[in-house]
């Protein structure tokens, strides 16, 4: 049964609603989409609204639990866990299944958390190519683990390579200020241990 799409807002409110108990001082840094949220901003997964719209991303640590799968994105020239735009009105964490299987061909993954381990605004700088001013992406990052060793087929259009990252070199910030808060979240959750199965 697919959602109206006032429905849809409200179940992305609510999800983010449950994420904010968990994580009640990060609601600054997420301003913008929780003022579009409740003013029920419609076009908020429409990847058009230039103000900000939603997209999806999963972090997948290895069978250890030590070490995640990061991808270098061609056209941002930088290094990110796999994700991207979701479709009109598509669930969040199945939106970051499909980036995730489109973007490395992995689907023997677990899910280890139904809340995301991270939501995050960040800019977005205009594309005149594409048509697009700056906006903001609000980025829902979900947790996985493999359920079996790793074959990764990269979608060699937009992604360069990939390489899995030790929690304590993500730690040490050169991966950006988002992977550095993942990781601290993710040792706090284990109890500073260095692996992270079965959290």
């Amino acid at each position: 049964m697919s959602l109206s799409r006032p429905q849809y807002i409200a179940e992305v409110q609510s999800k983010l609603r449950d994420y904010l108990v968990i994580s009640p001082d990060e609601s600054l840094r997420i301003e913008t989409l929780i003022k579009q949220l409740a003013t029920g901003d419609v076009a908020l997964s429409d990847r058009n609204n230039m103000v900000g719209h939603l997209t999806a991303s999963a972090l997948v640590l290895d069978n250890e639990g030590t070490h995640v799968l990061l991808i270098a994105h061609k056209s941002l020239g930088r290094w990110l866990q796999p994700g991207g735009h979701i479709e009109p009105d598509e669930e969040l964490e199945a939106a970051a299944r499909r980036e995730l299987m489109e973007e490395t061909g992995l689907s023997a993954v677990r899910l280890l958390k139904q809340l995301p381990i991270d939501v995050d605004s960040h800019e977005i700088p205009a594309n005149t190519a594409k048509d697009e001013g700056p906006h903001l992406h609000h980025d829902f990052q979900y947790l996985y683990q493999l359920t079996s060793p790793a074959t990764i087929a990269l979608q060699e259009d937009e992604v360069a390579q990939f390489k899995w990252v030790s929690l304590d070199d993500l730690a040490g910030g050169d991966y950006g200020r988002r992977l550095c808060r993942v990781s601290a979240k993710l040792r706090a959750q284990n109890g500073q241990n260095s692996s992270l199965v079965g959290i």
